[in-house]
């Protein structure tokens, strides 16, 4: 999205480091530009704050918000994720350091959705739960609810899928159909891995790393009987 913007946010997020750099992209009545904003937060190294007065200054329609990770993660934090919902327009998110900035990803419905087999593993942008949604969203026409989330939420007492499944509209079967989510647990307290059933004992799911980003670990249809072991739940959409 905005590839021509990518110039300019790159090289304000390289000026701004170490603090993180803000801005948006505008549409005017004459263009789509990317608008640098000041960063007004307590602690701008850790995170970033737009005054709402520079917000209600700008002449135009704010078709994105854009920030940097300065020596930072390649993937939103949980307060990223509540931000962007709250906003309702795709986020941008440029990791850097002190002399080069990486392309910036986007993040949220209403940036473009990649293919479901095939992503890169990025937490909170193409990860198991987001697999999930777009596969509802794209195929059963169904828009399930966004949890923000932190990195190994598993490990800090988060049980995300089973506090969730039913806020998201779904109840528990033992038999599962195509389109039914299973829910599993693999080397957690929790279960910490989720992905739909496909009929023929195939599944759909993306599976985690290590790593919050992981270009190598791709979404993919697989085998149920690999992953059997690991389910706890299978659950169903209420519709």
């Amino acid at each position: 999205m905005y590839e021509n913007l990518y110039p300019q946010i790159k090289a304000h997020a390289v000026l701004e480091h170490p603090k993180e750099s803000c801005g948006v992209v505008l549409e005017t009545s004459e263009s789509v530009e990317y608008f640098a904003l000041i960063n007004v937060a307590k602690d701008p190294v850790a995170n970033f704050k737009i005054a709402c007065k520079d917000m209600q200054a700008l002449e135009g329609k704010v078709l994105a918000i854009v920030h940097s990770h300065p020596d930072g993660n390649p993937f939103p934090s949980e307060s990223d994720m509540r931000g962007q919902l709250s906003m309702q327009v795709p986020w941008a998110i440029c990791v850097c350091d002190a002399e080069f900035a990486h392309n910036p990803f986007w993040f949220g419905d209403q940036a473009p959705m990649p293919e479901l087999v095939g992503r890169a593993f990025q937490h909170g942008v193409t990860d198991c739960y987001a697999l999930i949604r777009d596969y509802y969203r794209s195929v059963k026409g169904v828009t399930l609810p966004v949890f923000p989330r932190s990195w190994l939420w598993w490990k800090e007492g988060g049980d995300l899928y089973r506090d969730g499944f039913e806020k998201a509209g779904f109840y528990r079967v033992d038999d599962p159909e195509p389109g039914d989510v299973f829910l599993a647990q693999i080397g957690s307290p929790v279960p910490n891995h989720g992905g739909v059933y496909l009929g023929n004992n195939q599944i759909l799911h993306h599976i985690s790393s290590r790593n919050g980003y992981d270009p190598a670990r791709i979404s993919r249809r697989d085998t149920l009987l690999r992953w059997k072991k690991y389910i706890t739940h299978w659950v169903r959409y209420r519709d």
